[in-house]
């Protein structure tokens, strides 16, 4: 399932070798079971547990690869913000997520602009194209800015969680 869940049914409650691992797995998810071993003090058949563990509870989702998408010819980074009727939102989300070059489709569950997309696009055309597709999908374009630099920062797990154990 690709998205994230409002509310989880059961919280799983990470212990300090699972938020050592979260850290490095959003530094380089393709360390091998034995670099994230040595990293977090414990076996390489421990890794392999413990991400099975976080797997099957959905704290793990995926493993993805960051793209620049610059050097592919798709120079332009777009953000759009749109409205699209309440009754319709999801669905509308789920259409917007199918046009071509479109990254990213957001539901917001506040507000009146309830959709924010992002795409790439090789020229000033693609993303006309793009804005004209969204606006078939009687989405109200409200804002389109073209974004410079993105940074993804990774959430640090111990100060999100807590301090490491003390024993």
């Amino acid at each position: 399932m690709s998205g994230r869940r409002l509310a989880q049914s059961m919280e799983y409650e990470l212990d300090d070798i699972d938020r050592k691992l979260l850290n490095l797995l959003q530094e380089n998810a393709r360390y091998t079971a034995l670099d994230l071993a040595e990293a977090v003090g414990v076996s390489d058949n421990t890794i392999h547990n413990r991400m099975e563990r976080l797997e099957e509870a959905g704290v793990i989702t995926g493993y993805t690869t960051t793209i620049d998408h610059e050097p592919t010819g798709l120079a332009l980074y777009f953000h759009f913000t749109c409205t699209a009727a309440i009754s319709d939102r999801s669905e509308v989300a789920s259409q917007a997520a199918t046009i071509p070059q479109v990254l990213e489709v957001v539901e917001l569950m506040t507000g009146q602009k309830n959709l924010q997309l992002k795409a790439v696009g090789a020229e000033d055309e693609d993303i006309t194209r793009i804005a004209e597709q969204l606006d078939d999908l009687r989405l109200e374009i409200n804002n389109e800015n073209l974004i410079r630099v993105e940074r993804r920062l990774p959430l640090d797990f111990f100060e999100a969680g807590g301090q490491p154990d003390e024993t």
